[in-house]
C-alpha cells in the first residue's frame, strides 16, 4: 500500500478512537516484570506491552509472532518461511546479535554468555498465563542483553478455578497440533499440566518441524506468610531448514524451492525454578533458585554455498580456483545453568518502597564445530549429502555472574512519582579449548586458554505524572550494555584478538503518555531516543591488513509508538499498534568501507498492526477478527543505494498481509475456530539479504481449524 494510503488510513483510525477525556478512568493492569514486584502499569516509568491469559487462549499462536506483535513498537519476525526460528526487532533493526534478554516466570532462559537469536523457540509461548514486554533497556534491573526489550513469559502460575481443556488442530501442508491445559485446586495446593504436540509439514521443500512442550506447575501455601510456586518447563524442536533464502528469480517463480536440502536444526530445553516468598506486613522476601539445560544442533546452511571449487572470477584473472565452501559446518552446543534470584522489599509507606536483590548463575558452555565437505555428485547447487572432516572448534566455557540491584520509587506529590535504579554487573569467562595441540587454521583460529572478565554499572532513572485519574505520562533515562558472547570472544574466525573486546553499551531517553480515554477506549503512546556505543564490528589493520574485531562502532536508534483501542459496541472493538522508526550508522567504518551516516539494513520503516474484532449473535458467543499488518520499506545493504537511485536491488519495498480468525460457539464446553493467514496469498519476503541480494518468501495463504473442549 502506497504510504499515503497508510497514513489516511492511521489518521482515521485515530479520529475514531479519540473520544474526550473521562475523568475517573482507572489504569489498572498489573505487572511483575517492571520492578520484579506486582505493581500497577500507572507507576512504570516505561512503555510496558502486556498480553493476558484469555488473549493467548484465543489466539493459541503457533509462533511468538502471531501474539507480540499486537503490541506497539513490537516486531517477532517468524523465519523459516513459516518455520520455527525468531529473530526480533524491538527498538533496533531486525537483529540477531544479543539485544534482547527473554524471561521464563523472572529467570532469564539463557545466560547471558550463551545468547541465541532464536531463543524463543525455547519458551513455551502458547501455553503461558500472560506475556509482559518492557521496550527499550532494562538492564538496570536484569543486566546484559537487555536492550531492545525484556520479554517475560509466566507460566504455571497459580490457578483460579479447576479446569480441564483439549484441542485439536488441523492445518493445510499436513499440518496438526494437540494441546492440552489443565489446573486443579486444593485448600492450599495449586497444580497446574499443560501439553503441547505439533507437527508442520510445511509449504516449501524441506523446511517439516515438530514441537513438543511441557509445563508442570505446584503452587503450595505453607502458612499464612510464606508460599512456594514451582514451575517446570520443557521444550524440544526439530526441523529441517529448508526455509532460507531465495535468489530474486527464484523467490518469484518457485518460492516453494528449498533453500538448501541437507539443513537441520534440534533444539531441547528443560529450566525448573522454585519462587519461595514470605510477605510481611511492610517487607517481603523472594528467593527462586533455579537449574536449566539447553541444547542445540544445525547444519549452518548459510556458509554451504556450491560446495565445489570454483573458477577464478573474471575481474581477478590471477587468482587461482577456489573451494567456495571453506567455512561449511555442522555446530554442536549447549549450555548448563545452576542459579538464583535474591530479592528483599521494603515498604516506607503505602507508595514508597525499595526493592534490592542479587542474581547469581553459575554455567559451563560447550561447543564443537565440524567442517563438512559436499559428497554427492549431483551437479546442481544445492548439498544432496556430505560427510564430517574435522572440527574446526572444540571448547568449554565456565561462566559465571554475581549481580547485586537496587529499585527505589517514592511519591514526591500527589500526581509525580519518581523512581531510579542501579545494578552492577561482574561477570567472569573460563575458556578451555579442547583441541589445542592441533595445527591452527587461519580461517578458523583459536584463542589461547584464558580467564576474561567483565564488570558493569547500569543506572536508570524515572519520572511518572498524572494529569488525571485515567491519563499519566512518563520520562525516563536508562543505560543497558551487552558483553560479548562466548561464541563472539572464542569462536574467532580469521580474527586476531578476538578476546579484546568490550561491552557494548546503549543510553536511552524516552517520553509517554497512556491511560483511559473514556471506559470504552484505551491508549499507549511513546515515542524514544537510543545510542549504542561500542558497537563490535569487523576492522582491518592499516599496517598488516589483519582483521579483527573491535568495539568501534556507534548508531542511533529513534521511533514513535503509537496503540489504540477502542470498544465500538458491545459486540465490535478495534485496536492499532503503529511504530515507525529510524536506524542510524554515526559512527561505522569496518573493513568494507565508511557507512556512516547511512542508514542500518534490515530496519524496517515502519510497522503497523490493525485489527476490527466483532461478536455477532450467529456466532452464540464467538468473533470475527480481521487483522491487517503492513510492514515498511529497508534498505538491503549498509550502502543503501549505491548510484544514488533506489531500485528493487537496494531496497525492500515493504508488504501488507491480511489474516481472519474466528471461533464459534457451540455451548460453553465447545468451540470451533478456524484461522486463514495471508488471505490475499500475497508474495512477500520474511527476511532479506544483502547478498545477490536474496529473499526468504513468507507463507503463503494457509487455513487451519480447531475444535476447543472444556473437559
Amino acid at each position: 500500500m502506497p504510504n499515503y494510503q497508510s497514513r489516511i488510513f492511521l489518521l482515521s483510525l485515530v479520529l475514531v478512537c479519540l473520544p474526550a477525556i473521562a475523568e475517573h478512568a482507572v489504569l489498572e493492569t498489573v505487572l511483575v516484570t517492571a520492578t520484579r514486584d506486582a505493581q500497577h502499569l500507572a507507576d512504570v516509568a516505561a512503555s510496558v506491552g502486556v498480553i493476558d491469559q484469555a488473549t493467548i487462549e484465543a489466539l493459541n499462536p503457533r509462533h511468538a509472532s502471531e501474539l507480540m506483535n499486537r503490541i506497539p513498537g513490537v516486531n517477532i519476525v517468524q523465519l523459516g518461511s513459516g518455520g520455527e526460528g525468531v529473530a526480533a526487532a524491538i527498538r533496533q533493526p531486525v537483529s540477531y546479535n544479543p539485544v534482547y534478554l527473554y524471561l521464563e516466570n523472572g529467570v532469564p532462559t539463557r545466560s547471558a554468555g550463551f545468547f541465541n537469536h532464536n531463543a524463543l523457540y525455547e519458551v513455551n509461548t502458547a501455553l503461558a498465563n500472560s506475556v509482559e514486554i518492557i521496550k527499550g533497556p532494562g538492564s538496570a534491573l536484569y543486566g546484559s542483553d537487555a536492550m531492545g526489550a525484556v520479554i517475560n513469559s509466566l507460566l504455571a502460575q497459580p490457578a483460579k478455578e479447576d479446569r480441564s481443556t483439549l484441542t485439536i488442530e488441523a492445518g493445510e501442508y499436513d499440518s496438526y497440533r494437540s494441546q492440552f491445559r489443565g489446573a486443579q485446586l486444593s485448600e492450599k495446593n495449586s497444580y497446574t499440566l499443560n501439553v503441547s504436540v505439533a507437527k508442520n509439514g510445511s509449504w516449501r521443500e524441506n523446511n517439516e518441524s515438530e514441537r513438543q512442550e511441557l509445563v508442570l506447575g505446584w503452587f503450595h501455601q505453607l502458612d499464612s506468610a510464606w508460599q512456594v510456586n514451582t514451575v517446570l518447563s520443557a521444550s524440544n524442536v526439530s526441523m529441517a531448514t529448508g526455509g532460507s533464502a531465495l535468489s530474486v528469480a527464484d523467490y518469484y517463480s518457485q518460492p516453494e524451492k528449498a533453500g538448501n536440502t541437507i539443513g537441520y536444526r534440534d533444539v531441547s530445553a528443560l529450566r525448573l525454578s522454585s519462587a519461595f516468598e514470605f510477605n510481611g506486613d511492610d517487607h517481603s522476601v523472594s528467593i527462586t533458585p533455579f537449574i536449566r539445560s539447553n541444547s542445540l544442533a544445525y547444519v549452518a546452511t548459510w556458509t554451504l554455498n556450491t560446495g565445489r571449487v570454483q573458477p577464478a572470477p573474471a575481474w581477478c584473472p590471477s587468482c587461482s580456483p577456489a573451494l567456495d565452501s571453506q567455512d561449511a559446518h555442522i555446530n554442536e552446543d549447549g549450555h548448563d545453568s545452576v542459579g538464583v534470584l535474591l530479592k528483599y522489599r521494603k515498604d516506607f509507606s503505602e507508595s514508597s518502597f525499595v526493592i534490592s536483590g542479587v542474581d547469581i548463575d553459575r554455567s559451563r558452555g560447550e561447543q564443537i564445530q565440524y567442517y563438512i565437505e559436499r559428497t554427492d555428485k549431483d551437479p546442481g547447487q544445492y548439498w544432496l549429502s556430505y560427510q564430517k572432516a574435522g572440527r574446526l572448534y572444540d571448547y568449554t566455557v565456565d561462566y559465571l555472574s554475581v549481580s547485586p540491584y537496587v529499585h527505589v520509587e517514592s511519591q514526591l506529590t500527589e500526581p509525580l512519582r519518581i523512581s531510579a535504579g542501579l545494578r552492577y554487573d561482574a561477570i567472569a569467562y573460563d575458556y578451555q579449548d579442547n583441541i589445542a595441540d592441533a595445527a591452527q587454521d587461519p580461517a578458523h583460529l583459536r584463542p589461547q586458554d584464558q580467564s576474561l572478565d567483565f564488570e558493569h554499572l547500569s543506572p536508570k532513572l524515572g519520572l511518572v505524572y498524572d494529569f488525571s485519574e485515567g491519563i499519566n505520562g512518563y520520562a525516563a533515562y536508562r543505560h543497558a550494555f551487552r558483553i560479548p558472547s562466548a561464541s563472539q570472544l572464542f569462536r574467532a574466525g580469521d580474527t586476531a584478538d578476538s578476546t579484546a573486546l568490550a561491552p557494548v553499551k546503549a543510553d536511552s531517553i524516552e517520553l509517554g503518555l497512556r491511560g483511559n480515554l473514556d471506559s470504552a477506549s484505551r491508549f499507549d503512546f511513546a515515542v524514544y531516543y537510543m545510542r549504542k556505543q561500542d558497537e563490535i564490528l569487523s576492522i582491518a589493520d592499516p599496517q598488516t591488513g589483519t582483521r579483527r574485531n573491535a568495539n568501534a562502532g556507534e548508531t542511533s536508534h529513534r521511533g514513535i509508538e503509537l496503540g489504540l483501542e477502542r470498544d465500538i459496541s458491545e459486540r465490535l472493538d478495534i485496536g492499532l499498534a503503529y511504530t515507525r522508526s529510524k536506524h542510524r550508522y554515526e559512527e561505522w567504518l569496518d573493513r568494507s568501507g565508511d557507512y556512516s551516516g547511512n542508514s542500518m539494513p534490515d530496519a524496517p520503516e515502519s510497522f503497523l498492526n490493525a485489527r476490527l474484532n466483532y461478536r455477532p449473535h450467529v456466532l452464540n458467543g464467538g468473533h470475527i477478527e480481521f487483522e491487517w499488518v503492513r510492514q515498511g520499506a529497508h534498505w538491503l545493504d549498509e550502502q543503501n543505494d549505491n548510484d544514488g537511485i533506489a531500485s528493487d536491488r537496494d531496497k525492500y519495498a515493504g508488504h501488507s498481509l491480511l489474516n481472519v480468525h474466528t471461533e464459534y460457539q457451540f455451548n460453553s464446553q465447545m468451540s470451533f475456530y478456524a484461522r486463514i493467514y495471508n488471505v490475499t496469498n500475497r508474495r512477500y519476503a520474511e527476511t532479506t539479504s544483502k547478498y545477490g541480494p536474496a529473499f526468504t518468501p513468507g507463507s503463503p495463504r494457509i487455513a487451519t481449524i480447531g475444535l476447543r473442549v472444556e473437559l
